[in-house]
This record gives C-alpha cells, structure tokens and sequence, in this order.
C-alpha cells in the first residue's frame, strides 16, 4: 500500500474568510486583506509598540510605509495575505501572509503580526494554519520565515505548530522553514486548537457566572416573566439579573420585576453577566445585542422567534464585531444540570434529571416534548440545548465542547438541516470513537445515509426509537458479540425480537419458559444465562396470571446483582408487555425497559452496529504519488465539459489510465456529483442489467481504504477488488484535491483478474 495520504483540515467556516474563535473564546472575522485597507492598516501599526514593528520588519518604520508594504503585491508571484479584525468600528488587531519565492517557485516566505494587547490568544498559530492549507492549494508545498533571535513568542508558533521545523541561527537572526503539507500532527494540532478555543466559547453559554434576561416583564403571562421564574426555581447557581427599561419608575421607586431588583438597561447591571437572555420583540434585538456588546456580555440566547433573514444577518455581525457567541435566535431552551450551574434558560419550566446525556435540538418545540418523555423514561440529561436556527453555535460546536466533558457520555442530535456537513463528519468520526452520537433527521437522504453510515454515527428512525437506544447506550455497556440470550414466556414476542436483531447480524438464543413461568423460574434461568457466555440478554415478560411484573422484576434484578458481583460485563435489557415499565435498577446501574419486544431487539441492534464500527481500523488513505500540480494547472485553464483528450490527460495525473474494454466481465458506472451542500458524492453502481442499473453504494468522499473496501464486497468472486479499490481511492484523492470538478462519470468493465477504465466524462465548474 502506498504512503499514507493526510486529508487537509476542515474549519468551520470558509477557510479564506468567515467567523473565527481565539484561544479565550472571543470572536472575530478572518478576511483577505484588501487596497481599501490601507487605514485600517495604518491604524494598527501605530496601536503596536515599537518592538513588535521592528520583531515584523527588523527595524523602526514608519507606519505608513509599513502598510504599503503588507498591501504590495509582487509581480508574477503569489502572495496572500490575510487580516483578523473585530470591534466597532472594525479594527484589525492581527495579520499573517506568505509570498512566493519567485514565479513558479513551491516555496514562500511567511510572517504575522498580531496586536500587543492579543498576543497569547493563538492568533498567530491560526493564521499560520490557515496560510499553509491555502498554499498547499495553490501548489506552494514549503514555506520560510526569517525573525530576530529575541522574538520568542514567533518562534514558539513554529515550533507548537505540528510542522516539522528546522531552525538556523546566524547574527542574532533565525531562519525557520518547514514543509506545509498536512501531517498527522499539524492536523492533531488544528484540531486541538479549534477545540479549545470552541470549549473557551461555549463556557459562557453552558456555564455562565451570572445571567441577565433582558425584555424581563412584569406580566406573569409573558415570556420575559416565565424564563426569568425558570431560572430562579431552578436554582441557578449565580445571580439573575432582569432588564426591563419599563421597570424604572417615577424618582424614589425601586423598580422591581417578580420581587427582584430590576434595571432599565443591560449597562446598569452590576455584576458579572457572562450569558444575556433575549426576550424582547424583533425590533429591539439588535439594539439589545449591541448594548450587551457594549456592556461585555460574552454570550447571547436569542429566544425571539420572528425574526426575518437580514435581522438575523445583522445580529449576527454585531456578536462578531463584539466576540459575541449566538445561541439562536429561536433557541427555547439551554439547560445545564451540573450542581454548580442548574441553568435552566428557556421557556421549559424545570430541569430534566441529572445524567450523562446531552442534547441538541434544532426544532425548539421538539426539544421541549422529549424532555418530559424522557423523565418518563428515567433518562437524565448533562445539557440540553435548543439551536434555534444555528445563525452561530451549532451542534458541530456542542459536539466539541461534549467530546472531553466528563459529565456526558452519550450524544444525541435532532437536525434538520447541517451547516458544514464536512466538518461534522470529521468530527463525528473523531468523537464517535470516544462516545456514541445518536441523531434523529426528518425524511430519508441517501446523501445522509451515507454520511451517518461513513462516521458511525447511530441513526435512529424517530423520536421514540432514540430514547429507545439512548436507554441502551446511557445505561448498559456495548455488546462484545453477536450472540444474545432471549428469555421469555411467550414465543410470539420472542419471535418479534429476534427478527429484529437478525437485521443486524445478531443471532438470537431463544429460551422459552413457557406461559406458566414463574418469578423462580426466571431468576433460576436468568442466573443460568447470564454467565452462559453469551454477549447480551433480552428477558421478555407477558402477565398471563402466573407471576406479577414485580415478582418477575424482583427476581431479575437478584439474577443481575449476583452476575455483576461474578464480573459479567454484558448489556441486559427487558421488555414487560404490560402498562407502566418497572426499572431494574441495581445501585448506580440502570436496565433499560420497553413495551414491545421489537423495540428491545432495534435497541440492542443498534448498539452491535456502533460497537462493530468502533471497534473497526478507522482506515487510512494511500498517498499515491499523485500529480496534483500538474493536474491544478490543467483546470486552472479549462471550463465546462472536458474534451474526451484532456479528460484522460487529468485522469493519468492520478495515474488512472484509459484502456479497451474485455471480452466478458460486468459493466460498473462510477459517478462523482458535487453536493452543494456535502461536496463530492460517489456513487458505485452495476449498470446492463435487465431490470436497469443497481446501486452497489454511495459515500461521501474523502474514502479511506476501508470504506471503498466496504462498497466493494457485493461484487466478491465477480470482480478483482483490489484494483477496483485502488481505482475508488484515486477517483476520490482527484475530486478531493480538485474542488473546480463538479461531475465525473467513468465506465468500467471488470472481471476477476482485473479492472478497465472504458470511457470518462469530467465536467468543471463554468
């Protein structure tokens, strides 16, 4: 197998312009630098002290001509340069860009320059990553930077930035170069960095040390009344403070809302406000949000749901201007159940139990409904937040606050819609390793499909069947094989359960105790079965007069408490068919139940399927020695529908050749789709059939070897799957490195000895 190949990161936004996180949390905006900024830049360079212009330019310059500088673009070489500005109005506080070495060169100078009073935020590390993957792209594969011995805050950058650097020292001066393209480190590294400053972001939000509820009414009716009730019953664990300009009164009254002290505006407000709740009408929004700027709040939740497209879009820039998170707006609920926060923001009257669940929904009026069905169904939650319409925080960003919170395990997701679809599947393969991801989406997407199957992320049908599984994974360990043990007194609902787990590869052991089964006689079985060696146990119970629920709970819960005490680590569950589910609880440990049979054996089904992923290499991608450069240069000047001769010119960069098609062997058609929204979409299907052609699979590219594997296997015996997986793997790496090719069709013929490429199509972007 080749070298192994590095798929560049994905941030969140686009990777030239967009919304950026510091290491503190803040927020600000990262944008090339344009001619128009000549005063912005000006400005910046006289805010910066004398020693950091002589660090950038090795000696005293005048700001003016400093800013020509960074502004000059040379001819015939490539140069970018990129500025990170926040406030209002705008300011830039720090610049990076790198310069080619000469017309045609792969190497570059880079350096960066970031505000005195910014210094110590990752500034410079985000610049200096978002620079390499932007020259990578544009065929620049190492860069140089020339600083002064003295500057150890430059050097520290280079040297924690996960690329492999080689310093030389001479004259008091360091010359640091290094190759730029992705390694496993510099990605561990972007990684590491975007979630920290993710985490910094979101503490405002999920554990705030104090809250205004700005629009806070007197009316016992009104939304600004029940959330500031909600936080106050619930408990949180800092101060409330309503804002209500109605609330000042005439001279020597003390303006009061629900008996609390009251202010008239979010600036008069005392103490520590981390986390402002807005309530008030549409119209007021923007005037709240930047007084709240103003005033130092560092997070904002938006409940107000009336809100058009350019409210939203003008709110939203003025958290940016000010390094203000959004959770919203729209968002109805934001509830944190750790002892030392019990937030309960929203329109949800009390916090759900205490658990290691956490939610995010994106529908507001879902969120509320699962949260009592859950209490039904003794699930506890760690957070939960309603996204509202995700104008800024999105479950991508919960995600990385819950992958490290020790007080969740368990993920759960209900989307309608994703942002960076991307970027959720890089992080859902990442976290999904450490704890299961359980999503809810309305309608059926193959696109999805894919995207769930490709990330191990578990899907569930519906509402009900997530809480199905939710009991499963936040209560009971993962089952370690195929074999279950099904304990019932009646056949036809054992029947129910093993076909359900037969869908996903399980093998159901039924022990049937028949109708007159007794307490005893489960107790006695289940002691039997539960160290029988078998990977997980579904004990099934019909009333039919011989024995009550209880009884028959009583005893399993004596059968389970002795096997436990004897190390036995499997995932037990139960299904009492009758009204009302009765818990077998032992100490800390919970045993899901359900009503129907089918529901068990879906649950457990499910758990084998993340377990099974889990457990799995996650797969690498081969290198290839491809000729990216070349095959950059050549869309760099076609459009639209390649002709048949420079359609095989690209293909050979990627070393796919075209060639005459054998006598016999079956006919493939690979196609490529670029997804607006999930970007390259593959899809692997048997064409010639009698019946029409046979989709074989859909994936999301990047594939690693694994996957393309995956796809592969129905065509065991038929085809040569080596090369057919070799073939996956470059069409992949192409459209990957390529992002101008919007369509791609390749004809196959394959037999058992080998594969031949017939015919290709690539369409570019016009």
């Amino acid at each position: 197998m080749p070298e192994r190949y590095i798929p560049p990161p994905t941030p969140q936004y686009a990777l030239e312009s967009g919304p950026i996180l510091l290491k503190d949390g803040r927020t600000a905006t990262l944008r090339p630098a344009r001619p128009e900024d000549r005063e912005l830049f000006i400005e910046f360079l006289k805010r910066l002290s004398p020693q950091a212009r002589t660090y950038r330019f090795f000696s005293e310059i005048q700001p003016e001509v400093a800013a020509d500088l960074l502004l000059r673009k040379p001819e015939g070489e490539d140069k970018v340069t990129l500025v990170v500005l926040t406030g209002d109005p705008e300011r830039i506080i720090a610049t990076g860009e790198y310069v080619q070495e000469g017309p045609g060169a792969i190497t570059a100078e880079v350096a960066f320059l970031v505000d005195d009073w910014y210094q110590g935020r990752g500034l410079g590390s985000l610049l200096l990553e978002r620079l390499a993957l932007i020259g990578v792209r544009r065929g620049i594969r190492r860069f140089h930077a020339y600083t002064l011995a003295e500057n150890k805050q430059m050097l520290d950058v280079f040297k924690a930035s996960g690329f492999k650097v080689e310093a030389h020292t001479e004259s008091g001066e360091v010359e640091v170069s290094f190759d730029i393209e992705p390694s496993p480190e510099m990605v561990a590294r972007f990684e590491l960095r975007e979630r920290v400053a993710t985490v910094a972001s979101l503490l405002p939000v999920l554990r705030p040390r104090g809250v205004a509820v700005v629009g806070a009414s007197r009316d016992p009716n009104s939304v600004g009344y029940r959330v500031l009730e909600h936080l106050v019953l619930n408990r949180f664990q800092g101060p409330v403070y309503p804002v209500n300009p109605a609330a000042a009164l005439a001279p020597g009254e003390v303006p009061v809302v629900g008996s609390m002290l009251a202010y008239p505006s979010i600036k008069a407000v005392p103490g520590p406000v981390d986390l402002a709740v807005i309530t008030t009408p549409r119209d007021k929004v923007l005037e709240v949000a930047e007084a709240c700027g103003q005033r130092g709040v560092r997070a904002l939740m938006v409940i107000t749901t009336d809100m058009n497209p350019p409210q939203i879009q003008a709110l939203l820039q003025t958290c940016q201007q000010y390094g203000m998170r959004l959770l919203g707006p729209g968002s109805l609920a934001l509830m944190s159940t750790s002892p030392e926060v019990q937030l309960c923001a929203g329109l949800a009257p009390a916090l759900p139990l205490r658990g290691r669940i956490a939610m995010s929904s994106q529908s507001g009026a879902v969120g509320l409904a699962v949260l009592e069905y859950a209490r039904e169904m003794g699930l506890g939650f760690s957070n939960f937040v309603s996204l509202g319409a995700k104008a800024d925080i999105s479950s991508n960003d919960l995600i990385q606050y819950w992958e490290e919170d020790p007080d969740t395990g368990l993920i759960l997701l209900y989307v309608e819609s994703f942002g960076n679809p991307r970027r959720f599947a890089r992080l859902a393969r990442r976290v999904g390793r450490k704890k299961p991801i359980l999503a809810v989406r309305p309608g059926r997407d193959v696109v999805v499909e894919a995207l769930f199957k490709q990330t191990g992320v578990v899907r569930a049908e519906n509402l009900e069947e997530m809480f199905d599984i939710a009991a499963l994974l936040a209560h009971q360990p993962l089952p370690e094989g195929p074999r279950v043990a099904l304990l019932t007194n009646a056949s036809g609902p054992a029947a129910l359960a093993a076909e359900a787990l037969r869908a996903e590869g399980l093998v159901a052991e039924v022990h049937d105790l028949g109708s007159r089964a007794s307490a005893e006689d489960y107790r006695s079985s289940a002691k039997v079965l539960l160290t029988s060696g078998c990977h997980a146990a579904i004990a099934l119970f019909v009333p039919l007069g011989y024995a009550s629920i209880e009884e028959v709970a009583g005893a399993l819960r004596e059968a389970l408490q002795e096997a436990r005490a004897q190390g036995v680590g499997i995932p037990v569950l139960t299904c009492f068919m009758a009204a009302g589910q009765p818990r077998v609880r032992l100490q800390r440990e919970q045993v899901p139940s359900y009503r129907f049979p089918e529901s068990a054996g879906r649950a457990l089904a499910a758990a084998y399927a993340y377990a099974r992923w889990r457990e799995s290499p996650p797969g690498e991608i081969p290198d290839h020695d491809v000729q990216e450069d070349q095959a950059r240069a050549l869309v760099g000047r076609a459009r639209g529908l390649l002709t048949p001769k420079l359609a095989a010119q690209l293909l050979g960069y990627f070393g796919l050749r075209l060639s005459s098609p054998p006598q016999e062997g079956i006919a493939l058609a690979l196609r490529i789709v670029h997804d607006p929204l999930f970007g390259p979409v593959l899809t692997l299907a048997l064409t010639g059939l009698p019946l029409g052609e046979q989709v074989l699979g859909i994936r999301i590219t990047p594939l690693t070897d694994i996957e393309a594997w995956q796809m592969l296997t129905p065509l065991s015996g038929k085809a040569h799957l080596e090369s057919l997986q070799d073939l996956l793997l470059r069409v992949s790496r192409l459209v990957e490195e390529l992002p101008e090719v919007v369509g791609l069709e390749l004809d196959l013929a394959a037999t058992p000895q080998h594969t031949a490429l017939t015919r290709a199509a690539v369409r570019l972007r016009e």
